[in-house]
């Protein structure tokens, strides 16, 4: 191998190292209202892809109604995800909860399968709809930072985009955490994750806990669906898609961790994109499921969950 081949090498390494890196942020926030969901409620939202892609909708048709600058439009989109959210757990998902199946005598199974089987026939009703209303067309969001790079040598370069997005995804991850840890309804949540009944006794009304965590891991989700209109186009039915890299990024960094969450999805986008970088682009999505069964193999519980 000549130097030539040597530095090249060297270089086609630090760009799938710097690229992985900031795609991991944007994993981490296609992943993060799972793992939220999943670490409070115990639920498996199977439709999460489908609220992404609501969330990537809403912010192209804010953006094509308004007329304002494209970043501005997550001040609109998180709140109202929020509020969907919120809804949805008060009036449907809290009724077919666990411990609503348990309160009703049904069996433990059936209690277990109610809230996957809501969330299932819950996303497919999203997808039909957003099919019937805004018809089968790709859309994105229009910006103009889609194809600007910051070029930090000759041979090395990285999107704009995604460094933007990757120190959002830091500060709302951040910010999400400090939430959790250091607010009155923060404690109330996480008591509620770790025992339902004991945080009932304490005067905690779980049913509107879950309703608000539901209602913030959609405000995140709308954040990653605008994030997913800047990348790239998007359609109705692309929401497994997603929930496939979603479920890939919590199982890595555990269920129920939120710093674990963004080390899952930086290792994630470094392993696909060292793949592609080496092996071409079909291999991308093999060592990214790859890696899931390895860890699925040798620690199930992620590498930080608690």
């Amino acid at each position: 191998m000549t130097d030539d081949d040597i530095y090249w090498t060297l270089i086609d390494i630090a760009n799938a190292l710097l690229t992985g890196t900031f795609i991991g942020g944007y994993y981490a926030m296609l992943a993060v209202g799972l793992a939220l969901s999943f670490g409070v409620m115990r639920l498996v939202n199977l439709a999460h892809g489908d609220f992404l892609i609501v969330g990537a909708y809403l912010s192209a048709a804010i953006v094509q109604i308004l007329k304002i600058p494209s970043f501005f439009v997550l001040f609109i989109v998180a709140p109202i995800m929020f509020v969907i959210g919120y809804a949805l757990q008060r009036i449907l998902l809290n009724r077919v909860s666990v411990q609503a199946m348990e309160r009703r005598g049904m069996s433990a199974n059936f209690g277990l399968m109610a809230p996957i089987l809501v969330t299932f026939g819950l996303g497919i009703a999203i997808s039909h709809l957003l099919l019937g209303i805004f018809a089968s067309d790709a859309k994105t969001i229009p910006n103009s930072l889609a194809f600007s790079a910051i070029r930090l040598t000759e041979d090395l370069s990285v999107s704009l985009l995604r460094v933007i997005f990757f120190f959002i995804a830091i500060a709302l991850l951040i910010a999400v955490q400090v939430f959790l840890k250091n607010t009155n309804v923060g404690r109330a949540i996480r008591a509620a994750a770790d025992n339902q009944t004991y945080a009932a006794l304490m005067g905690i009304r779980t049913d509107h806990i879950f309703s608000v965590a539901l209602g913030l891991s959609l405000a995140i989700s709308g954040v990653a669906g605008f994030m997913i209109g800047m990348t790239r186009t998007f359609q109705p039915f692309d929401g497994p898609q997603f929930i496939l890299i979603a479920f890939g990024v919590v199982i890595i960094g555990g269920m129920n961790s939120i710093p674990g969450t963004i080390v899952g999805g930086i290792v994630l986008g470094i392993t696909q994109v060292l793949a592609g970088t080496f092996f071409g682009p079909s291999a991308q999505l093999v060592a990214g499921y790859m890696l899931v069964l390895f860890l699925l193999s040798f620690r199930r519980e992620g590498l930080f969950s608690r």
